[in-house]
């Protein structure tokens, strides 16, 4: 009778009965992923599914490398944002922001979008000043002059050195680059507004701060107020209490919000210009240090009057140029997109040739010749 019923139990039992498969059911539900991707798996499928070139990822960091980068950042936005990443503009290591999701369960994850080519106006303008440097050392090197360029640093561009001392040279590839542009923020505490102390706000901190205090900063503060610092829509600075409104927070009705605040603070402009002398601009530079500026196709133009001027190279602040600062709210990306305060240094007019350009071979002789008799 034993006999039988091992067989029966045998025959009957399951290899795995009930009570094993819901306990396995239980442990595979209580793993960390609970069935989802991790959040990394989940941003590189979508930056994959677009065919987006990436970096090879540096922890939970992840760089696209891509030249339409507002583009390609407002349509990862959108798809990750699908599942719960969020798009920071104000996030550091970037102009434009970053896509994050800060998840201690399935990971934090960051993604970038970088130029694939050198194409930004930084690149660009030091690919200029090195091939200019390089030229300098390849043809004047063996009678003791030499340049350097200062890169990503805040000296002088280029500064050349000859037997009887140094020359140093700001250079800009085009009269509207990088003449600056720096964000502010309205204080909630101190019921004013302030410049936000960003990397480029802080380097050039010796020329945008004046122009703010004096063309600015009193017409803002009795212009440019808040109906209700309250309201959701203004995007405020966490790192600081909430107490500095940023901007507007990005949302489905960011741009009709922004058209709202363009009317009222605007009067049915876009923006608000006020003009300041030229001359800031100009002296700014020579405060630098800088003798001269070289302009791309423009040519040298001189910035302190003590220059040894045999060439007579123009003065740049008796260009007859005009230089205003325009304040706007400027969208990161498309029109709901996080908006910010931003305010541009705009030079504007016509710019006369000079009678020297450093790009020509036979000027940047004649002016190595002057600088090292």
């Amino acid at each position: 009778m034993k006999e039988l019923d091992l067989l029966v139990e045998n025959y009957f039992t399951p290899a795995l009965d009930a009570t094993d498969i819901f306990r396995l059911v239980e442990e595979v539900m209580a793993a960390p992923d609970q069935g989802r991707k991790r959040n990394f798996e989940l941003a590189v499928n979508a930056i994959e599914s677009e065919g987006l070139e990436y970096d090879k990822p540096q922890k939970n960091v992840i760089r696209i490398k891509d030249d339409n980068r507002i583009e390609t950042m407002g349509k990862l936005s959108q798809i990750l944002g699908l599942e719960g990443f969020v798009y920071n503009p104000d996030a550091p290591g970037s102009g434009i922001g970053r896509i994050e999701i800060i998840d201690k369960e399935f990971g934090n994850v960051y993604v970038y979008v970088k130029p694939k080519s050198r194409v930004s106006a930084a690149a660009i303008g030091m690919d200029y000043e090195n091939k200019l440097a390089e030229k300098i050392n390849v043809r004047y090197g063996d009678i003791g002059v030499g340049a350097v360029t200062a890169g990503a640093g805040h000296g002088s561009d280029i500064t050349i050195t000859t037997p009887n001392g140094e020359v140093k040279i700001e250079a800009k590839t085009t009269l509207s680059a990088d003449f600056g542009q720096f964000r502010v923020q309205y204080n909630i505490k101190t019921d004013s507004w302030e410049p936000r102390r960003t990397t480029g706000y802080v380097n050039n901190e010796i020329i945008f701060k004046p122009l703010f205090e004096k063309y600015l900063k009193e017409h803002m503060n009795q212009n440019y107020k808040f109906a209700d610092i309250n309201d959701n829509r203004w995007r405020k600075d966490t790192k600081d209490g909430n107490n500095k409104i940023a901007g507007i927070s990005r949302g489905i009705t960011t741009g009709e919000f922004k058209k709202q605040i363009q009317s009222l603070w605007f009067k049915g402009k876009t923006d608000y210009k006020i003009d300041f002398p030229f001359e800031h601009i100009s002296n700014y530079y020579a405060s630098k240090g800088d003798q001269y500026i070289q302009i791309g196709t423009k040519g040298l133009f001189t910035l302190k009057d003590e220059v040894d001027n045999v060439l007579k190279i123009p003065d740049f602040s008796k260009s007859g140029l005009a230089a205003s600062l325009r304040f706007r709210l400027k969208p990161t990306m498309g029109k709901n997109s996080a908006t910010s305060f931003t305010i541009a240094v705009k030079l504007r007019g016509t710019l006369k040739k000079s009678n020297i350009n450093l790009g020509d071979d036979a000027d940047l002789e004649r002016f190595i010749t002057s600088i090292t008799r």
